[in-house]
């Protein structure tokens, strides 16, 4: 019966052997055998890895709990494999059942769950009637695993861990993972050839595979180029499938531009993906509207931001600190809009971020730089702080009087000061200052005893120190811009008289040649013949006139004719066409003035004017090309100068 039973247990042994070719059977017995069962869950198991023990620390008075109280859930695919050694007893499989002893890597499955499951081999051995079973147990082994042991079914819904098991589980898990990834084979998403997993990569949030050729060549060009933005996965369709209308608000899968840490496991160079880091910081920093730059004109660099610290020389120790997740999708840290202190990162200057001046303390009085920046209510605050208060001339704070003598006591830094000149005063004997002759403070203890909104200076000498030299910039201000508002409207008004001038200008013009054929010949025959009778300057009123309408040389005054009044007559038939056209018997040849008589004109003459006469119809006909000027006669005889 023993053999019988022997040879039962050797043939079952053989069968599973045969099955599961990674069981390890016992060399000192032949009946006790040794198989891994690799736990996989088809959902990923929930993780949730408790922080360490928190004990009461005592300070003296004060007592407090030591050690931080953050959980940690975590998704791990892959947990350390089951082990099951198996045991025949002698009586197998008619009398006595399997004996089963189950034990985990790491101990990350309860002790609970592992006595539950060592007590399933007796249970299968009763409902199969006393047979054999290892198989039917190791199946069920493997279907418990598959589930995570309904460790989501229990009352927290997850997998409770100490978090020092937190690292070894996670390292074991990315390890499957890879070992899993590379006994595989894939098709290049650029290439589209064939590749075997250990000469791929795939891409951490997608899932997409590409060879790392392909992938070195394309992100060592791209951050090379400093083009960044392409520095994602290279699917045309990463994150479309996915995408839902309300998705908008946050970057997809495809927009995420990849981590350090993954670019540094395809095996890009660390020179590359510090160049990579630097560029996206900068990125960020000329992108955040809160940063401030240098404001000296050879440095320009950014100052010093918690929220985009610099890259430190260990760049694989600052990529291990950093989270597994884009930072991009992270919230950055708010820093401190009341902080004014600003240092760059290139030359360490301290400056304040408000006013772009060397670092003058929390407690300074300063503006923008750009008066713009200001609101309507901060710009009314600042010019009320600036014209009603004298500030501390040890900490700069501002301080206003409402009533009381000029010795002022900082509440701030609990300095003594003169509230008129800013002078710093000795605690000890502060209205010395008062009465020394000869300083611009002499005998002002009470003046302003009312405060600001009270009486004036009794002398009219104001205030000194920072807050007069306010005041003085602040009236130089204001006649600048008198200044510049009269200059302005000085060229306004000069503007529009040139452009009255021009319109009167061109309204002549349109006059003119609107006028019919007859006026224009009459206008020009009376513009070659008119010379002016009165050679004597405006009258007085008219002069007036002409300066209150233009102001200069020619600007509303009667232009002068370019003839002279009464030229020298070379000969008598000159002298009697000038009479004739102006009206003869007016001038003797003297040049004084006479009685009319009618004009002295000889037939030379009158033929003389009648050619002229000929000369202006021909030009109305514009046929003055045919004219001969001979026709007048000598020239000697008939000349107007």
């Amino acid at each position: 019966m023993a053999a019988v039973t022997d040879d039962e247990r050797e043939e079952e042994l053989s069968t599973l052997a045969a099955i599961f070719p990674e069981l390890v059977r016992d060399k000192c017995d032949p009946f006790s055998a040794t198989l891994e069962l690799p736990v996989t869950p088809s959902k990923p198991l929930i993780v949730r890895f408790l922080p360490p023990k928190r004990g009461l620390i005592t300070n003296g008075n004060a007592a407090y709990m030591s050690g931080p109280s953050v959980e940690h859930d975590l998704e791990l695919s892959h947990l350390p494999p089951l082990s099951l050694q198996i045991h025949l007893p002698p009586n197998y499989p008619a009398d006595s059942p399997p004996k089963a002893t189950l034990r985990t890597h790491h101990d990350w499955l309860p002790k609970e769950k592992l006595e539950e499951l060592e007590q399933e081999a007796a249970k299968l051995w009763e409902e199969y009637g006393q047979c054999q079973i290892l198989f039917a147990y190791i199946d069920h082994l493997q279907q418990s695993a598959d589930s995570g042991f309904d460790l989501d079914q229990t009352a927290p819904g997850c997998l409770i861990l100490e978090s020092t098991e937190k690292n070894e589980l996670v390292k074991f898990n990315a390890d499957t993972i890879l070992s899993t990834f590379r006994a595989g084979t894939f098709d290049c998403g650029i290439c589209l050839e064939p590749k075997k997993g250990s000469s791929c990569h795939r891409m951490k949030r997608c899932g997409h595979v590409f060879c790392l050729q392909c992938l070195q060549d394309f992100y060592n060009n791209a951050i090379t180029e400093g083009d960044i933005v392409s520095v994602r996965c290279l699917d045309p369709g990463c994150g479309k499938e996915n995408a839902t209308p309300n998705a908008s608000a946050r970057k997809t899968k495809r927009d995420q531009t990849l981590h350090p840490r993954e670019l540094l496991e395809m095996g890009i160079h660390e020179d590359n993906v510090r160049r990579y880091l630097e560029m996206k910081r900068k990125k960020k920093l000329e992108a955040d509207k809160t940063t401030v730059y240098c404001p000296r004109t050879w440095c320009q660099g950014p100052a010093r931001s918690m929220k985009y610290p610099p890259i430190p020389a260990d760049l694989n120790s600052f990529i291990a600190n950093e989270d597994a997740s884009d930072d991009e999708d992270a919230e950055n840290e708010n820093t401190s809009t009341g902080d004014r202190l600003a240092v760059c990162e290139k030359c360490s200057l301290a400056f304040c971020r408000v006013c772009y001046m060397g670092w003058h303390g929390q407690f300074a009085r300063c503006y923008p730089r750009d008066p713009n920046e200001l609101s309507a209510e901060e710009k009314a605050s600042y010019d009320y702080i600036r014209q009603n208060t004298s500030p501390c001339p040890t900490c700069n704070s501002p301080t206003q009087k409402t009533m009381g003598c000029n010795h002022m006591k900082c509440f701030q830094c609990n300095s003594h000061f003169c509230y008129l000149c800013g002078s710093w005063l000795d605690g000890d004997s502060p209205y010395q200052h008062f009465n020394k002759a000869g300083t611009d403070c002499y005998q002002r203890l009470w003046e302003l005893e009312e405060g600001d909104e009270g009486q004036n200076p009794g002398d009219g000498r104001g205030f000194g120190g920072g807050r007069g030299w306010e005041q003085i910039a602040l009236e130089v201000a204001r006649q600048a811009d008198a200044e510049e508002a009269e200059a302005a409207a000085l060229e306004a008004a000069q503007r529009a008289q040139e452009d009255e001038d021009a319109r009167a200008a061109a309204q002549l013009a349109e006059a003119d040649e609107a006028a019919p054929n007859g006026a224009r010949e009459v206008g020009l025959e009376n513009a070659m013949a008119q010379v002016r009778v009165n050679d004597q300057p405006p009258p007085p009123q008219a002069q007036q006139r002409a300066a209150q309408r233009g102001g200069a040389a020619g600007i509303g005054r009667r232009q002068r004719n370019p003839f002279p009044a009464h030229p020298p007559a070379a000969n008598h038939n000159a002298q009697a066409i000038r009479n004739h056209e102006r009206g003869a018997g007016r001038w003797n040849a003297n040049g004084r003035r006479r009685g009319p008589h009618p004009p002295l004109v000889n037939d030379e003459d009158e033929r003389q004017r009648q050619e002229l006469q000929r000369f202006l119809e021909m030009a109305r006909r514009d046929e003055e090309d045919g004219w001969d000027s001979d026709e007048l006669g000598d020239e000697a005889g008939f000349e107007i100068r």
